[in-house]
């Protein structure tokens, strides 16, 4: 489908799938290089979400693990992420200058538990920074969650709820006592799709961690693009907004690390300007 179309799927469902973005002989390099990477940086990361933790907050699902600012560590899936068809898409909600917000790897073991239904920044009302509910029907960010293994309802391919994007509130905070929002939802779905897809959705999009009922990890690559005007310092360590809304009130929220510039440089020209805002 052109973008045209793609985009009226999101609109009206709130997710599309972009099939064969990473072509097969490149798949098996790029996931194993993102396993690896994880594996080596799981101690630090879950002493990361321990602090969190600690704080009295609620992060992470027991059998997931997962690894922030991938692209420090791992540049071989950094070509795709200029794809022309995911940018046509991006940039027919947001016009140029679109911006990521997000790179992370996030791998369901075998045996994960079930999450619960939440929307990404700026929705999630359990973070520090986040637009208030009632949110304004408008597409302010795009998620994609790329497959690097193949998602299913056996392997834990993401819980969805069609249509929630268009709602002016998602249950994360536990204040929708009409929704349960650690049990199924009458009409979620699972998101299914072949190695080297792309999930894209609105961010208000309900979505939950799925168990993954096979015998291999599941691998996913979250990847988060917005639009130049919004403002993304909340969630960039360093930042006065960062400082003034997270660390000095103790709080929650999706954080990132800086770029590194040795990183940056080495990037392909045409995936270099969805960085230029995170260099160190």
């Amino acid at each position: 489908m052109d973008a045209a179309n793609l985009k009226g799927h999101i609109e009206r469902d709130g997710f599309c799938v972009l099939d064969q973005v990473i072509p097969a002989d490149s798949l098996a390099t790029v996931c194993d290089e993102l396993w690896a990477a994880v594996k080596r940086n799981r101690q630090d990361s879950e002493a990361e979400k321990a602090k969190t933790q600690g704080r009295g907050h609620r992060i992470g699902t027991p059998g997931v693990v997962s690894m922030k600012q991938m692209i420090n560590e791992v540049q071989s899936f950094a070509p795709y992420l200029a794809d022309r068809r995911l940018l046509d898409l991006i940039e027919s909600f947001f016009g140029a200058w679109a911006r990521i917000s997000c790179t992370d790897c996030v791998v369901n073991l075998p045996g994960n538990e079930r999450g619960y239904w939440h929307a990404d920044w700026p929705y999630n009302q359990t973070n520090a920074s986040h637009i208030p509910a009632p949110y304004p029907d408008a597409v302010l960010h795009l998620s994609t969650i790329w497959m690097m293994t193949p998602f299913s309802a056996e392997t834990g391919g993401t819980l969805i709820v069609p249509g929630s994007h268009r709602w002016p509130h998602n249950p994360a905070a536990g204040t929708m006592p009409e929704v349960d929002h650690e049990a199924p939802y009458p009409t979620e779905r699972h998101v299914e799709g072949g190695a080297g897809s792309v999930l894209v959705y609105d961010s208000r999009l309900w979505h939950a961690v799925a168990a993954n009922k096979s015998s291999a990890p599941r691998i996913g690559l979250l990847v988060r693009y917005a639009p130049w005007w919004l403002n993304l310092n909340p969630t960039l360590f360093g930042r006065p907004e960062h400082q003034a809304m997270v660390v000095e009130t103790g709080g929650k929220n999706y954080e990132m690390m800086p770029l590194k510039r040795e990183v940056f440089d080495k990037l392909p020209q045409e995936v270099q300007p969805l960085y230029r805002h995170w260099v160190e």
